[in-house]
C-alpha cells in the first residue's frame, strides 16, 4: 500500500496527537484554509481506506513495543476507580494531616494525578473517578448498543406495551 509524503506524515501525526485536524495542519498547508475546511478534509483522509488501514499498522506496531497489555491497563483503571482519599490523610478535629509520600505504595502513588503546595496548603488530586469509569465501560463493552427482538404475534394492549417498555 503506497501513500504520498504528505498522507504517511498525516498518519504519524495522528499516531501522536490523536487529532485528526492537528494531525492535517502539520501534514499539510493549511494558511489559507478555515477550521471547518480543515476539518472537512482531515476527516475524508481518516476515512480513506489506505489511510485508515496504515493508522491501523502504526498503532499495532507501537501496540508490541509498548508491550502495555489490556489486563495491566484495566487493572490500572480498576486501582483508579477504587482510590481513596483516606489513604493518603487523616481528617481529625478539623485538622488534616497528610501522610508522608515515602509511605506510600506503588498502587497508591499511580492514583495520584498531582500533588500542589497552594495558599490554602497542600492539594492531592486522584484520577478522576468518572473517567475512568467510563473508560473502563467503553473498553469492557458496557457502553455497546443492545439488541432487542421483539416479536408480536398479537396486537397486544397499551398495559402490556408501558409494561415491556418499562421493562427496557
Amino acid at each position: 500500500m503506497k501513500l504520498s509524503v504528505k498522507q504517511e506524515n498525516f498518519c504519524n501525526y495522528y499516531i501522536e496527537c490523536g487529532n485528526a485536524s492537528e494531525a492535517y495542519r502539520r501534514a499539510y498547508s493549511c494558511s489559507k484554509m478555515k477550521e471547518k475546511q480543515i476539518w472537512e478534509e482531515s476527516s475524508k483522509l481518516l476515512n480513506n481506506p489506505k489511510v485508515s488501514q496504515r493508522i491501523k499498522e502504526l498503532q499495532e506496531e507501537l501496540k508490541k513495543k509498548s508491550d502495555i497489555t489490556k489486563e495491566e491497563v484495566l487493572k490500572m483503571l480498576r486501582s483508579f476507580m477504587y482510590a481513596d482519599i483516606r489513604n493518603f490523610l487523616t481528617i481529625k478535629d478539623g485538622n488534616v494531616t497528610f501522610k508522608d509520600s515515602e509511605d506510600w505504595t506503588d498502587e497508591m502513588a499511580m492514583q495520584v494525578e498531582s500533588v500542589k503546595q497552594g495558599k490554602e496548603g497542600i492539594e492531592i488530586k486522584l484520577n478522576g473517578r468518572t473517567w475512568t469509569i467510563q473508560r473502563l465501560c467503553k473498553m469492557l463493552g458496557f457502553d455497546s448498543p443492545q439488541d432487542m427482538n421483539i416479536n408480536i404475534a398479537s396486537p397486544m394492549t397499551k398495559e402490556e406495551a408501558k409494561r415491556i417498555i418499562e421493562d427496557l
